[in-house]
């Protein structure tokens, strides 16, 4: 859920916290054979870079369906998969893709309801931006 109040995202799923090795700030050394075992280490611990951009997601209750794909970044850490979408501030984790999108759509559905309850006077300058910015992406919204 969003920190409304204090304009601080708090996903559903970012109770999981990034994995920094620093142990590799550097080029290795070269020391023969080490030397590639130490960057089959680096880039073991580096994240690929993937893109998510559903033309809708479906929530428990609502589907949303956008004008154009909403563009998301997905990355894998460690043994969970997160989806961020950083001009909404919507970070997602789950062990698994589809259970990162899944908590992706109910992130998504909630700061829709929550940013639409919400007067202007209740809302901070960034919060008023992302609220405008969903009801432009969003064309259609159903019930399930």
């Amino acid at each position: 859920m969003l920190n409304v109040s204090k304009d601080l995202p708090m996903g559903i799923g970012a109770g999981v916290m990034q994995h920094i090795d620093t142990r590799h700030t550097g080029i290795p050394p070269r020391q023969g054979n080490k030397e590639s075992a130490q960057l089959n280490e680096l880039h073991k611990n580096q994240s690929a870079m993937l893109s998510y951009a559903p033309d809708m997601i479906v929530s428990d209750h609502r589907i949303y369906s956008f004008h154009s794909p909403l563009s998301s970044e997905v990355r894998r850490e460690d043994e969970y998969v997160i989806i961020e979408n950083e001009p909404l501030g919507i970070i997602a984790t789950g062990r698994t893709q589809d259970e990162a999108e899944q908590y992706f759509a109910k992130e998504f559905d909630f700061i829709c309801q929550r940013y639409n309850e919400l007067s202007d006077e209740q809302m901070s300058e960034r919060i008023k931006g992302i609220k405008s910015m969903l009801n432009t992406i969003i064309k259609e919204v159903t019930f399930k």
